[in-house]
């Protein structure tokens, strides 16, 4: 067992190809996604009904420590290239990777 960072990003679903896209130029090929996921955030409620139009991805990526802020910093990166204001949010914990 090593240790290691689990990373919870939760996103748009609309920004699913953009944050497989940031994880390919970071080189991290191992991931666990649950897509569909409902919530309620800053920007907004996410139900996929039309009252609360949306989904929200799931990405849990556990990673080396020093692999964290670069993988943050792109993606923020990526979301903040579009003219509206997407969700994204990590939550970061340590791990024991076996």
């Amino acid at each position: 067992m090593e240790q290691r960072k689990l990373v919870i990003m939760v996103f748009e679903d609309g920004l699913r190809p953009d944050m497989e896209e940031v994880l390919v130029e970071q080189g991290i090929e191992h991931y666990t996604l649950w897509s569909g996921a409902e919530g309620s955030g800053v920007t907004g409620t996410k139900q996929g009904t039309p009252i609360w139009p949306g989904l929200n991805e799931v990405m849990l990526i556990a990673l080396p420590q020093e692999k964290v802020q670069p993988l943050i910093r792109r993606a923020t990166e990526v979301r903040d290239s579009f003219p509206v204001k997407l969700g994204l949010r990590f939550m970061v914990t340590d791990c024991l990777f076996a």
